[in-house]
């Protein structure tokens, strides 16, 4: 899953520190882990003049990584919560912490104990139906406490549910999910992030990740499931952890092959009159990421134009929306995070969100 799918991002509680060189091997424990209660701004670097010139993080002992040049491509907002104020809170009775994103739709459930930090669950609204799955086991996102050298992964599976749909002659659609992943806690050393050029003694994990999504669709008329499309993505990130902070410091993000940067994000501090947008979208934006194609599906009323923008807000493709769909071509998109606007005929913007094309 990306923060995928399913974003593993920050919870703050930052202390000043000073601009240079730490030298301090530190320790994670559960208390910089993600808490309910925290939100947090995150900046992120997806511009390819800027990212492209990144090689692979060194691993290592006594590091320094300085990436306190990048510039700030577009910036979110982290919100972490009570399971139970959600609406889906009874679905993970283990969970301690749920995290969701503003402007995005749904939430990663948390399990953060003494021993580890454990994803055990997402749901997401697709078409206006809940759509969840369990994690079975739990993935783990890290033992702790955490050392340099520790080493963890494994194997797991989920299920989305049937949830309905209208495309063409199918009326409901359906997914499994498995996720295969390998974490290594390969450096230590100082991290140096855009945020005011703070310094920070830090943790670099290594995550390996494939994911294979498999979706089904469902003929109304013979009640008939055929396999709509099963996805493999690899995902490498190299994660950056410090005391007091909570989830990842900051995150590298690697193309397929692990050889070339795609983006950067880090913590920017916390929300400040920030608009905080609204969960409701009504689009179905499958597969996310996407490395060939992307197919719009619009569960509402008029809707005439899809359009797509790079985030440097250009106008890359408009295509019209016939019978609430549309599919467009990526192919051609190097990989990062894009912008899309549903908007009807006259002009006006009725949805908007983001995605990921990956190589």
């Amino acid at each position: 899953m990306k923060k995928n799918q399913f974003l593993f991002s920050f919870v703050i509680l930052c202390s000043l520190v000073f601009a240079g060189k730490l030298e301090a091997q530190i320790t994670l424990t559960s208390a910089d882990m993600p808490k309910v209660g925290n939100k947090v701004v995150y900046g992120h670097d997806t511009v390819h003049t800027s990212v492209s010139k990144l090689t692979a993080p060194m691993m290592g002992s006594s590091i320094t990584w300085n990436y306190s040049s990048l510039p700030t491509t577009y910036r979110d907002t982290d919100a972490f919560v009570n399971p139970a104020s959600t609406p889906y809170g009874t679905k993970y009775p283990t969970a301690t912490v749920a995290d969701t994103v503003y402007g995005s739709v749904g939430y990663t459930y948390f399990d953060v104990t003494v021993g580890s930090s454990t994803v055990v669950g997402a749901v997401q609204k697709l078409q206006g139906y809940k759509a969840g799955t369990t994690f079975n086991p739990a993935i783990l996102q890290m033992n702790l406490p955490g050392n340099y050298g520790n080493i963890s992964g494994g194997v797991s599976n989920g299920i989305v549910p049937p949830f309905p749909v209208k495309y063409g002659p199918f009326d409901s659609a359906r997914a499994t999910l498995k996720v295969t992943y390998q974490d290594t806690i390969a450096a230590w050393g100082s991290l140096i992030t855009p945020f005011y050029s703070s310094t920070y003694n830090v943790l670099c994990q290594m995550h390996y990740e494939l994911d294979i999504d498999s979706v089904y669709l469902r003929d109304s008329t013979s009640k008939t499931w055929a396999l709509l499309v099963a996805q493999k993505t690899k995902v490498h990130q190299y994660r950056w952890y410090a005391n007091g902070i909570g989830s990842a410091l900051a995150v590298v993000s690697m193309d397929t092959a692990n050889k070339n940067v795609t983006s950067v994000e880090w913590y920017d501090g916390y929300p400040n009159s920030i608009n905080e947008l609204s969960q409701q979208h009504n689009t179905l934006v499958y597969p996310n990421p996407c490395n060939g194609q992307i197919n719009f599906w619009y569960n509402g009323q008029n809707a005439q134009y899809a359009y797509v923008y790079d985030m440097e807000g250009r106008e890359l493709k408009q295509s019209e929306i016939r019978e609430g769909k549309t599919t467009l071509t990526t192919s051609a998109y190097p990989a990062g995070i894009y912008l899309y606007h549903i908007t009807d005929k006259s002009g006006n913007i009725i949805d908007a969100g983001k995605f990921t094309v990956i190589q």
